[in-house]
């Protein structure tokens, strides 16, 4: 949403929980809300998404809280630039190479049994790729 943003307001909330709780209720009920987050300590509400900054004050105060407009501004994405340097896109992840005799990451074939352990009991097991002998996902 173009119209999304990040609004801070300061209530009577400092120390209270149970207060918290009802001021973040009152604001959940409103369509367009992504998140919400409550600091006791300073008595701050964040709410996140595209409402309109009034009527949430004004549902505060019909609440009977002490609600103040701190701050208004765009909402940021926050994006780490070590993730997206870390992530090829283009390349997907390739399987561990195995080695004939590894039982580290290929793990010995199930024994077969020629008769079901028990009546009416399924037998599952993995199939092998006949060259490397990994599992088939």
């Amino acid at each position: 949403m173009a119209d999304s943003k990040k609004i801070v307001l300061k209530v009577d909330i400092v120390g209270d929980e149970c207060k918290a709780t009802r001021a973040m209720n009152t604001v959940a009920k409103f369509c367009g809300v992504k998140s919400m987050a409550v600091d006791g300590d300073k008595g701050t509400l964040t709410v996140v998404g595209a409402v309109d900054v009034v009527r949430v004050a004004k549902a505060l105060r019909k609440a009977k809280f002490e609600a103040r407009v701190l701050s208004v501004g765009p909402e940021k994405e926050e994006k780490k630039p070590d993730e997206a340097a870390k992530k090829p896109e283009g390349e997907p992840k390739k399987p561990p190479p195995c080695c004939a005799g590894c039982s580290a990451c290929c793990p010995p074939p199930p024994a077969q049994f020629p008769v079901a352990p028990f009546p009416g009991a399924v037998v599952c097991y993995e199939e092998r790729h006949p060259d490397n002998g990994c599992a088939i996902l």
